[in-house]
């Protein structure tokens, strides 16, 4: 179950982030290390610097692009150096597990004053203060890290109740922690649907999909080319080839899913990747379409297929008009993105299962029909609406 992110300011407060090295922290979790995920979690939550205590490794691993030192941890001349042009200081163990809003609302919950987050896991304080918050994570437990807060004034945060904050040091915290990001990969605007059903046949596949390194993009082209098969087997015209069809079309988008699960959870999202998976999207359902009607007609050849099939190719284009002229070239309204992320779910791919078992494909070509031309009327109407 996909859980409320915890609340946060929504401009990050600017900070400088010390990251402690431990052997552990070069191990994977959920497709990427430990070091690379605090790394990327730091610089989204509003990191201008990293300092990385500890021994560098020889091969350098992603990291996000801010500037980025290393220093042993006794070397204190060194990080006295990095810290004389810090203002706010965040201490973290690189083998600790968040995500960029707890840790946003990690930095805006202290008032000036020290904060230390359960275990010890997170120090947040003033450059002044810094020395103090890296012998605390350095070297804490949970009860270690009440001593340190009880005797040198630094105040305990109580994290919200949705907030990801996993030491993941040892197997069972690894495990613990690659848990709760499969959690939080959903998107805000998942039905119920989505995310009881459609999503966990995702995460299946991504889970399989992450130990092997394959770029998000990958995945999309897969995705894509899994759809064309589909369209084409229902030009087909037969029984067996169209329910094959219907199945093959049904793991394209949950392939589909993955994409952006894998980016998510790697960290490797990227404008050019959320413009191909549109763009597949729209080749798909144009093949998809007209290999319906295609294969309807060649089943039994009635010009009302044809005619039909005409009217949702004609009705698809026009959507994905609206689309363009709706979100690129002006700003969507929230009545907008509603409808839009209700007509976009990938839900109609088990429906069409279902109709093509029941031999009832020509219902689903009515209905897509009239529904691209209902989606795209909804869409500019409530465009002029919002104008207005």
């Amino acid at each position: 179950m996909t859980e409320a992110s915890p609340e946060a300011p929504s401009e990050p407060l600017p900070f400088d982030a010390v990251l402690l090295i431990a052997p552990e922290a070069h191990v994977p979790v959920a497709g990427t290390t430990l070091l690379t995920r605090a790394a990327f979690t730091a610089a989204r939550a509003g990191a201008r610097r990293l300092l990385c205590l500890g021994t560098a490794p020889l091969r350098p691993p992603r990291m996000p692009t801010l500037p980025i030192a290393w220093a042993a941890s006794e070397d204190r001349a060194a990080v006295d150096a990095w810290l004389g042009e810090a203002s706010a200081v965040v201490v973290a163990a690189a083998t600790t597990v968040t995500d960029p809003r707890t840790l946003t609302a990690f930095v805006a919950s202290a008032d000036g004053a020290p904060r230390l987050a359960p275990g010890g896991l997170l120090w947040r304080g003033t450059a002044s203060d810094a020395d103090r918050g890296i012998d605390a994570v350095a070297g804490a437990t949970a009860r270690r890290a009440s001593a340190a807060a009880a005797t040198n004034g630094t105040g305990r945060w109580t994290p919200p109740r949705a907030a990801l904050l996993v030491d993941a040091s040892t197997p069972a915290g690894r495990t613990e922690a690659s848990r709760g990001l499969f959690e939080r990969i959903g998107r805000a605007g998942d039905s119920w649907f989505t995310r009881h059903v459609d999503r966990r046949l995702s995460r299946a596949i991504t889970r399989l999909l992450l130990p092997t390194g394959i770029a998000p993009n990958a995945i999309t082209l897969t995705s894509i080319a899994i759809g064309v098969a589909a369209g084409a087997l229902f030009a087909v015209g037969s029984g067996l080839a169209a329910l094959l069809g219907a199945l093959l079309f049904l793991l394209s988008t949950i392939v589909d899913g993955c994409d952006g699960e894998v980016a998510r959870l790697t960290f490797r999202e990227s404008r050019f990747g959320a413009r191909l998976d549109v763009i597949g999207d729209n080749v798909v359902h144009l093949v998809l379409f007209a290999g319906i009607a295609v294969g309807l007609y060649r089943h039994t050849p009635d010009r009302r297929f044809v005619v039909l099939g005409a009217v949702l190719l004609a009705g698809l284009v026009v959507s994905m008009a609206t689309v363009w002229w709706s979100f690129v070239r002006h700003r969507p309204t929230s009545a907008q993105r509603r409808v839009f992320e209700a007509f976009a779910s990938r839900e109609f791919a088990y429906v069409l299962v279902l109709l093509t078992a029941a031999g009832l494909l020509e219902w689903f070509l009515w209905g897509a029909a009239i529904g691209n031309w209902v989606f795209s009327g909804a869409l500019l109407a409530l465009g002029r609406a919002g104008a207005r």
